[in-house]
């Protein structure tokens, strides 16, 4: 069942694209970008139309590179890809998910739970903050409205239009603690 919600919201994006080539994610690249240890790590629940599924979401930045890695709830590998403060590298993903507009999820994700990510130089991107809400204008046209709910990160991105719920996890893969094993 999910995987035929994500088809739905691959080939969505493919029209939105005109059937040309998919432009490239406004407000992505980062002149600012800098080398850092980050880890995050969410449960995230998608609504599009009618149509709704949900992940688990891994992010960790170790220099450079930022690695985002997404899981179904049953534990199937949906994507993995790497960013590196100019593009979106896609390392692998399901096949149901090739049409995916990847830099444009990595730039709604980014927005919404990157430390500053608004404050790295992105060429055209104008940020309004109110007391839990932000309005992320590319090219002075309202792209992403964020609302900070609790531990909640509601993402609604008004172009497309579809919304992204982040909630975050305990982080069980924290590199200080000793690794634990499956015993046979």
């Amino acid at each position: 069942m999910q995987r035929i919600w994500i088809s739905l919201l691959c080939c969505s994006m493919l029209l939105l694209s005109g059937c040309q080539l998919m432009p490239h994610a406004q407000g992505l690249k980062s002149s600012h970008w800098s080398a850092q240890q980050y880890q995050r790590q969410d449960q995230v629940e998608v609504e599009w139309k009618d149509k709704s599924f949900s992940f688990l979401l891994y992010q960790q930045q170790q220099g450079q590179q930022l690695s985002l890695v997404a899981l179904g709830l049953t534990g199937q590998p949906l994507f993995q890809l790497q960013f590196d403060g100019q593009q979106v590298k896609v390392q692998q993903r399901i096949d149901q998910m090739r049409l995916l507009p990847f830099e444009f999820v990595v730039r709604d994700i980014l927005f919404a739970t990157y430390p500053e990510f608004s404050a790295l130089g992105q060429r055209g991107v104008t940020v309004e903050n109110s007391t839990h809400q932000q309005r992320v204008l590319i090219h002075q046209k309202v792209i992403l409205q964020i609302q900070k709910n609790g531990n909640s990160i509601e993402l609604n991105n008004v172009q497309v239009p579809y919304q992204m719920t982040l909630s975050p996890i305990e982080n069980t893969l924290n590199s200080d603690q000793p690794e634990q094993g499956i015993q046979p």
